[in-house]
């Protein structure tokens, strides 16, 4: 059952995993032809003999060149991810974030220890204190 939508979810879940794995674009402008996939590679880049001497020949080694690249550009960006994942700190906050719908609200009425010097450090050093009008 669509519910309004035009299809159903599992309709879209079957395009949207088509889209990923195979889905890919091609683009012609002045004798430069490229075909590219979803994920970024890409799959040809022609250049027209007529216009580009040796152009199936250069488009191929571009094409090669951007794919390196764009593999080496991915690899940093993991390492860094990994590297991001590994720091103890993440790892608290995950693990505070995780566990938090499962602790308890804290208690109405609970207040931390009175503190006597908040008025003190609270007087702005521009306006003075307000209360001692």
């Amino acid at each position: 059952m669509s519910d309004g939508y035009g299809e159903s979810l599992s309709t879209r879940l079957d395009r949207l995993a088509e889209a990923v794995t195979d889905g890919h674009v091609s683009l012609s402008a002045d004798g430069i032809h490229v075909d590219v996939r979803a994920n970024g590679d890409v799959i040809a880049l022609t250049l027209d003999e007529h216009r580009v001497p040796d152009g199936r020949y250069l488009g191929a080694m571009i094409a090669s060149l951007i794919n390196e690249a764009r593999g080496q550009a991915q690899a940093q960006l993991e390492a860094l991810v990994n590297e991001i994942q590994a720091d103890p700190r993440i790892t608290t906050i995950v693990e505070q974030i995780g566990d938090a719908p499962a602790r308890a609200l804290p208690r109405h009425g609970h207040h931390d220890t009175w503190d006597d010097t908040f008025h003190e450090r609270s007087a702005s050093p521009v306006f003075g204190d307000w209360e001692s009008d």
